[in-house]
């Protein structure tokens, strides 16, 4: 016989008046039973005017009336919650982590919801975005109250007390979980990723815990280490990436390449914290989808509805459709051409501030064709591309994919000609500045410029 779970959320998120430093509201309860997941938004909470749990499960549309989904196999709980849990896979380096927490403290041998109802209640707030959930309002007010004081600290050769510190954000002093981040914080085959902050200036070798609160001269970033055994190089991959979407006219976080402990990481400043370390409200394309729609996955979806979504849907995804669309077609086609083929639900991201709604900073642009586990074109379908469609004698070619694509995303051919122009030129010596990089094995390196010459080939074909 099983018992109903109970948590409750709250948020950081500032509104008007809070002043610099904001004050934490209660969002609202959760029920979890054994066939649903509930929610209620609290009386309180309704009259800050602040956004939701996300833009489907928006306090406009539900108000005082209790959220109720069913649960299935992908989500036992409302996406926007679903998220704060890292995914059922057993080389996830968040995940092990925060398993290898709990069985410090005796708790062993959970699975499936089970361990993601502990992992959620140990972990699930003060991570990226603006929801958090604590056990009980008890838990909540002891983390919001005790905010050690903010130090920045070298990182030395031998593990260092910054990363014990480090690891009491997962609630208490846990010397396993220090030696799972050791010298090699490489658990299974997933990158490993740490949230931490820097001095504001940008990355000199000193790093601190994630803020909980505005901290003066500190920036919050990402943190991904490089597993070089299963992706050797990818952290110039990534950086290359970045460079060429900010080239590309694309908004792109500060980035740092560094070492840590000897190992190549990148510094990715966060977007999701405004330049006061509060959160800012963010959600990503398949936490906002499967809100609306059943979704199975993260690459379950077509790029071309995500256009129609932003244009049809009844919930107002953004707040300027003719540039998101924009936005979508020129991240795709700059994908295809640096060999991105994992351009999917959960790295498309819509953040809210001051009222305007926008895709964030471009993240995780990772060409990952470089590596043979992750040689695809696209992980979803664009413009029915090699589908059979009805009048049609033979499959739809690459180039009348992008075109249909581009109609989806409500550009004409001169509109989408003159993208695609634009993109070929700023990539043209993409394949050269991959063969620059150190780090790169070169059979990865000729894979990548194999496959993006490839598209750049069928695309100055079609134009």
């Amino acid at each position: 016989m099983s018992t109903d779970r109970e948590a409750v959320v709250w948020t950081r998120l500032p509104r008007p008046g809070d002043g610099l430093e904001g004050t934490p509201h209660r969002m609202g309860r959760l029920y979890v039973t054994e066939r649903e997941c509930r929610f209620t938004y609290d009386n309180d909470f309704l009259q800050t005017g602040l956004p939701g749990l996300g833009l489907v499960y928006a306090p406009d549309y539900f108000a005082k009336t209790t959220i109720v989904r069913e649960r299935t196999e992908r989500f036992d709980l409302l996406p926007p919650l679903q998220s704060l849990i890292p995914p059922r896979e057993s080389d996830n380096f968040q995940r092990n982590l925060a398993l290898k927490y709990l069985a410090s403290k005796g708790k062993t041998r959970l699975s499936s919801f089970d361990a993601d109802w502990e992992i959620l209640k140990v972990s699930g707030h003060g991570g990226i975005g603006h929801l958090d959930v604590f056990s009980d309002d008890e838990d909540a007010a002891t983390w919001y109250q005790s905010t050690p004081p903010h130090e920045l600290k070298e990182i030395t050769t031998e593990l260092g007390f910054s990363l014990k510190d480090f690891m009491t954000w997962f609630e208490g002093n846990v010397e396993l979980l220090i030696q799972t981040v050791g010298p090699t914080p490489s658990v299974g085959g997933a990158i490993p990723k740490l949230l931490l902050s820097i001095p504001a200036s940008g990355w000199d070798g000193r790093i601190g815990l994630p803020t909980r609160q505005p901290t003066a001269g500190v920036t919050d970033i990402v943190l991904k280490f490089e597993q070089s055994t299963r992706y050797p190089g990818i952290i110039e991959l990534e950086a290359l990436a970045l460079d060429l979407h900010r080239e590309a006219g694309f908004n792109v976080p500060r980035y740092w390449k560094c070492f840590f402990k000897d190992m190549p990481a990148l510094a990715i400043e966060r977007f999701d914290r405004d330049v006061s370390n509060r959160p800012v409200f963010t959600e990503s394309l398949f936490s906002i989808l499967a809100s609306g729609v059943a979704l199975v996955n993260h690459y379950d979806y077509r790029y071309d509805n995500i256009a129609r979504a932003i244009n049809t849907s009844a919930v107002h995804i953004v707040s300027q459709p003719t540039s998101a669309k924009l936005h979508l077609f020129k991240r795709l086609l700059l994908a295809l051409l640096t060999g991105n083929g994992d351009l999917h639900l959960e790295n498309l991201t819509i953040l809210e501030h001051n009222g305007t709604r926008h895709f964030t900073p471009v993240y995780d642009p990772a060409p990952m064709r470089a590596y043979s586990q992750h040689d695809m074109l696209s992980v979803m379908p664009f413009g029915n591309y090699g589908e059979m469609l009805d009048g049609h004698k033979t499959p739809v070619s690459f180039n009348e994919a992008i075109a249909r694509f581009a109609k989806a995303c409500g550009l004409n051919k001169t509109q989408c000609d003159e993208t695609v122009h634009s993109l070929l030129a700023i990539s043209e010596n993409y394949a050269a500045r991959v063969n620059e990089l150190a780090t790169v094995p070169e059979a990865n390196k000729e894979r990548l410029i194999r496959r993006v010459n490839e598209v750049r080939r069928w695309l100055m074909a079609g134009v």
